[in-house]
């Protein structure tokens, strides 16, 4: 009996020593809390990123709009361009046509004046 005695305390013994190990692995209250707080905080981080994210998606998207907007712009200023480059060339043809003008005009008046100075000396 004795034996058994000896047995049931190494058992108990060796129970209560893995129970012992069992437990020692286990969270305490305050280290729980403590995770619990980190998760929050991670959530909230998150949020805040998402909420961030979110913001500048906006931001991308206007600026998107406002590139479109612009370049239409500037593809209508290059055409505004070219109408005045070719305006401005028109503008430079119809000058060199009214200079040669002009000089025929004053080649007549002193064909005129050579003429009528030879009516009236006569």
């Amino acid at each position: 009996m004795n034996v058994f005695k000896n047995g049931r305390l190494a058992m108990t013994f060796v129970f209560m020593f893995f129970f012992g190990i069992g437990l020692f692995g286990c969270a305490t209250t305050s280290q729980i809390k403590v995770l619990e707080e980190k998760t929050q905080q991670a959530l909230d981080s998150a949020d805040k990123a998402l909420r961030e994210c979110q913001s500048a998606k906006a931001a991308v998207e206007d600026s998107s709009t406002f590139s479109a907007e612009a370049n239409a712009s500037a593809q209508r200023a290059e055409k505004a361009v070219l109408r005045c480059e070719k305006a401005a060339e028109r503008a430079e043809e119809a000058a060199t046509l009214a200079t040669g003008y002009a000089r025929r005009a004053e080649e007549m008046a002193k064909m005129c004046e050579e003429i009528f100075e030879q009516i009236s000396s006569k």
